[in-house]
């Protein structure tokens, strides 16, 4: 039996449409939570993972995540963005998951502040030259240097707006019970960045406000040459509320835990004694690998499970 190991449904898509099941499987695989994502479209979707015999630890910002009036999906709301109409109502839907959290019982909403809409094609550029093993080439050099450079040109009003919404979101936070767990960002474009972070917790109460870890994205931003998951993990978490567990190999994040390239003693010297473990493993992955995670978890020291030696401490 592990303890306190959460499962995110993420790992549903495409495998299961009643979420109660998804609750009762996870719970035979080893996992004592659920951490509700973007693949819960519904309130019903929401229900039926209520009803399930595991316990919500967290809902990720915005759970159910519904179509917005824009026409998009509330999770591409932009809570930083400087259109107000659209920060007004991905406002809305995050306050809506911070009330369902209240509800449901579950301790904690995980929140993405937004981004800076800088487009996605040298992104992708970078992402592609990655996997094509031209990180010491000249055109990766390039794109690497000129995406922050871009992002700086309008970084600085968009983290007003991020600190606007995260004040906002922090009072009903508050009056609801919930703690807010500021995410580590996967994209560059994306807030907020490594000060970014700093600034925005330095400007929020540690009772309400906390560092939401994640390896995966960690991983990803150094291994395309920014900052390291060391640098995140020793600045923020003092303040770790919670983490998300996944591995990177080549390709992508979001693999089980143990199957890439992630230094999860690094990782487990860090991570704070109470917070929320949450494995973000993408639906690609295995059954076996999802039933494997809170094992390798525990012979790493993350977790602690009866009749495997931990080395948490």
């Amino acid at each position: 039996m592990t303890s306190n190991l959460s499962l995110s449904t993420m790992s549903a898509r495409g495998r299961y449409t009643n979420l109660t099941e998804f609750s009762r499987d996870a719970g035979a695989w080893g996992y004592t939570a659920i951490e509700a994502n973007a693949y819960v479209t519904s309130h019903e979707m929401l229900e039926a993972l209520a009803d399930g015999p595991l316990p919500l630890s967290s809902l990720h910002n915005p759970t159910p995540n519904l179509r917005s009036s824009l026409g998009m999906s509330a999770y591409d709301l932009n809570l930083c963005s400087l259109d107000e109409a659209e920060r007004r109502e991905a406002i809305g839907f995050a306050t809506g998951t911070i009330e369902q959290a209240a509800r449901l019982g579950a301790r904690v909403v995980v929140v993405h502040l937004g981004h800076v809409p800088i487009g996605k094609e040298m992104q992708r550029q970078l992402h592609d030259l990655w996997h094509e093993c031209k990180t010491e080439s000249p055109e990766y050099i390039d794109v690497q240097r000129r995406i922050p450079e871009l992002r700086a040109q309008t970084a600085a009003i968009h983290m007003d707006r991020a600190l606007e919404t995260l004040h906002e979101l922090e009072s009903r936070a508050r009056e609801t019970g919930i703690l807010l767990g500021l995410e580590t960002r996967h994209n560059l474009h994306e807030m907020p960045d490594i000060n970014e972070m700093a600034m925005l917790l330095a400007a929020s109460d540690p009772e309400v406000v906390g560092y939401w870890h994640d390896t995966g994205h960690a991983a990803t931003h150094e291994q395309l040459g920014f900052t390291t998951q060391k640098e995140w993990l020793q600045r923020h978490s003092h303040r770790m509320i919670g983490i998300h567990l996944h591995d990177m190999n080549h390709e992508r994040d979001h693999q089980c835990p143990g199957d890439g390239r992630i230094d999860w003693d690094l990782v487990r010297r860090y991570t704070s004694a109470t917070a929320i473990r949450v494995c973000e493993i993408g639906e690609w992955n295995t059954i076996e690998g999802l039933q494997r995670a809170p094992k390798f978890l525990a012979e790493v020291g993350i977790i602690a499970v009866a009749g495997i030696d931990s080395a948490v401490r």
